[in-house]
């Protein structure tokens, strides 16, 4: 085998060998993304990427913009970008494409799309390994109905890290598929910190009332690190009121700590003759 030919293996092993576009042909007008292998004198054959590695041709005039440049100033052997489909022979299964006709802005969108829609796909293959069943099937039976009910395959497993797998079952997931989307989701995704906020105003008419409502404060603070919390921070925005910051992974979990802080707050400033009241920050 030349280097040439070797070359040419190299990138096509790059590229998806599974179809993750629902139809079989692009249209006329879509944005792809496509994988250049082939650079000739009258023009680039790309692979489409979304499309399980569809061959395309790029002709030389939908790639240079002017006669004083070749195409290799535009395009190299492996590199991926956007293409605008301009033909389509679905009965010879011939598309064409255009690098001229697509605006920069539109690339760059198209490329982060695509970033996002193929560590989600492989995402999706863990899972399917985990069933012991092809891509393609995991795709048909659950993949494209998730992706259309969060926006992409990996906002699948983002949201299930962020709130839990309550979603997947409203959906009708089986429950082996369910454990091993959630499963795959832990092992490869770290949650975002989320912060909730409230304001506590809490008063004392005792003479050390400043202690009292500091004593409070401490062991509201201690409660919250004990529950688990990352990170929280009470401070002053005016006496008598507190605002009260909770930082953490998992929203559910937080919400109780922040829960159980007001709880003990409210219980302990009655015990020293105050009282004390809450307001969600955001509500």
């Amino acid at each position: 085998m030349s280097k040439r030919e070797e070359r040419v293996d190299d990138i096509k092993r790059n590229v998806l060998t599974v179809r993750i576009a629902r139809k079989e042909l692009p249209d006329i007008g879509e944005l792809v993304v496509g994988t250049v292998y082939r650079i000739l004198e009258h023009g680039v054959y790309v692979l489409l990427d979304e499309y399980g590695g569809m061959e395309a041709y790029a002709p030389i005039n939908e790639v240079v913009q002017s006669w004083f440049h070749e195409i290799k100033d535009y395009l190299r052997p492996g590199q991926k970008t956007v293409f605008r489909v301009i033909r389509v022979d679905a009965r010879r299964r011939l598309v064409d494409v255009s690098l001229r006709k697509v605006r920069e802005e539109e690339k760059k969108e198209k490329l982060t799309r695509w970033k996002r829609t193929l560590r989600g796909v492989k995402l999706l293959e863990l899972v399917a390994k985990k069933l012991n069943i092809p891509l393609e099937t995991a795709l048909r039976e659950f993949g494209w109905k998730l992706e259309d009910y969060y926006g992409d395959f990996l906002s699948i497993f983002e949201n299930v890290v962020k709130y839990g797998p309550d979603d997947l079952r409203k959906l009708g997931l089986s429950d082996n598929v369910i454990n091993a989307i959630v499963e795959v989701a832990k092992e490869r995704i770290e949650a975002e910190p989320v912060e909730i906020s409230g304001i506590i105003r809490m008063i004392s008419i005792k003479p050390d009332g400043v202690k009292h409502v500091r004593d409070v404060l401490l062991k509201a603070m201690d409660l919250a690190k004990k529950e688990g919390a990352d990170g929280i921070r009470i401070y002053t925005i005016g006496p008598p009121r507190y605002r009260v910051d909770i930082v953490g992974k998992d929203p559910k979990k937080l919400e109780q700590i922040l829960k159980d802080v007001v709880n003990l707050v409210s219980t302990e400033i009655k015990k020293r003759g105050g009282e004390a009241s809450f307001t969600r920050v955001g509500e």
